[in-house]
């Protein structure tokens, strides 16, 4: 019998800790639903069409005019 756990079952497990460990009492209830939602949430940003980067023109390049510290 073959007992490894896949990727996606470990994620969906890590999900269902997290749901457990920090949802509130209602959330207890039906830990599945939230475990879901979890899942959802970090599996969106698998897709092959989401953006590499935080920047809205996708690019990896640091800003222009960065802000400037005050030193002194």
């Amino acid at each position: 019998m073959d007992n490894e756990i896949t990727p996606t079952q470990e994620i969906r497990l890590e999900c269902l800790r997290l749901a457990v460990e920090f949802g509130t009492q209602r959330d207890l209830l039906h830990p599945n639903k939230l475990a879901d939602i979890y899942y959802e949430w970090v599996m969106q940003g698998s897709l092959a069409t989401s953006p590499q980067d935080n920047r809205i023109d996708d690019s990896l390049k640091s800003a222009k005019n960065s802000r400037s510290v005050r030193k002194g």
